[in-house]
């Protein structure tokens, strides 16, 4: 069972790795893919909460960075456990003998390909937003999920990797704004 899902991860792979390449789309998902590094998704917010919401600024900016260390801690730890390698250093095999094609953007990865962190970073901000600014949630899930899919693009993380880092992104997100004690009914954040 294991070893068809893997099959199927890497077919979604290739399907989305090499039959959507093109250089537009080269250009779209390095952009989008860049929104999952804390050293740019961290300022945007930060500043977009900011200038939208100063009365809440600090509150919910503590809540974001909380919810991002949190998130990290547990990737880090899980990709320290599974050690998956990466499409690169998986498929080095099918790529040395000119049976497969990995279309690599930026520096090519080969270590610790599971759960993805730039997901899982992506989705812990998205969540956060769409629970603090709910009338955007469509918007910001749409985007964080392009930038998801961007990691597959780029050719350093398989489906199932950006699956994992984007729940567990969600999951440490809800389970953040719990324990900070917000609550749906008392927010008082949203931009109108």
């Amino acid at each position: 069972m294991i070893t068809t899902i893997l099959d199927i991860d890497r077919s979604l792979f290739l399907m989305i790795n090499n039959g959507w390449a093109s250089p537009f789309n080269n250009i779209l998902f390095a952009s989008l893919t860049l929104l999952g590094s804390n050293y740019v998704i961290i300022p945007i917010v930060g500043i977009m909460i900011y200038l939208y919401d100063r009365e809440n600024y600090r509150k919910n900016f503590i809540l974001i960075l909380s919810s991002l260390l949190l998130g990290g801690i547990v990737i880090h730890m899980l990709k320290e456990m599974i050690d998956r390698p990466r499409p690169l250093s998986d498929m080095a095999g099918l790529i040395k003998e000119g049976k497969v094609h990995i279309n690599v953007i930026f520096e090519p990865l080969r270590l610790a390909s599971f759960p993805s962190g730039h997901s899982q970073t992506i989705f812990t901000v998205v969540t956060i937003l769409s629970y603090l600014y709910r009338r955007y949630i469509i918007v910001l899930f749409f985007i964080a999920s392009l930038s998801a899919i961007s990691r597959v693009y780029i050719g350093v993380h398989y489906p199932l990797d950006v699956l994992a880092g984007g729940a567990i992104g969600v999951l440490v997100s809800i389970i953040m704004v719990y324990i900070q004690g917000y609550r749906g009914n008392e927010l008082k954040s949203e931009i109108h």
